[in-house]
């Protein structure tokens, strides 16, 4: 949980920046004096081709770790995604109450309830596993060219610049 709304949060911080920096460019140079290639508007550039390349960076980063979570619970380490503490079984948790008055058939159907409940868990957490991939895999997909779009830009400009 704390994961997503981190990156929920870098998102809303780069799509601020993105809105403030297609706003400063939005207008032609000529008749803008703000973008003609005064101090200001470099530093405005460099922080946000900075701040942009590391909101990418920290995707990639966070995405890959979680991917590489979920496949070592999924192949090396299955039983660490379980429940640790061991649940008793259905016939043992649901015992035959003599003041209901059920019949046989009744009480089988409560425990094979019981054992249907449990398998939904497991589809559960393969459903839970399958939505973080897709998440992990998507920011991937974004985060990779996003940043190296904005950092090929920042070298571009240190070697126009001379310092590289």
């Amino acid at each position: 949980m704390a994961f997503s709304m981190i990156l929920i949060f870098i998102l809303f911080i780069l799509s601020l920046i993105l809105i403030g920096f297609v706003y400063l460019l939005r207008d032609n140079s000529d008749e803008n004096p703000m973008l003609n290639n005064t101090p200001k508007t470099a530093l405005i550039k460099t922080v946000y081709f900075y701040t942009v390349s590391l909101i990418a960076l920290m995707m990639i980063v966070f995405s890959t770790a979680d991917l590489v979570n979920l496949g070592l619970k999924t192949w090396i380490f299955p039983k660490a995604d379980l429940n640790e503490y061991k649940e008793p079984s259905c016939a043992v948790m649901i015992m035959k109450d003599p003041s209901l008055q059920e019949t046989e058939e009744q009480y089988r159907n409560r425990i094979q309830q019981c054992e249907q409940g449990r398998m939904d868990e497991n589809e559960a957490r393969a459903i839970r596993k399958q939505r973080d991939a897709v998440r992990d895999i998507s920011f991937l997909v974004v985060g990779i060219p996003l940043f190296l779009y904005h950092w090929a830009t920042i070298r571009r400009e240190q070697k126009a610049d001379g310092k590289a």
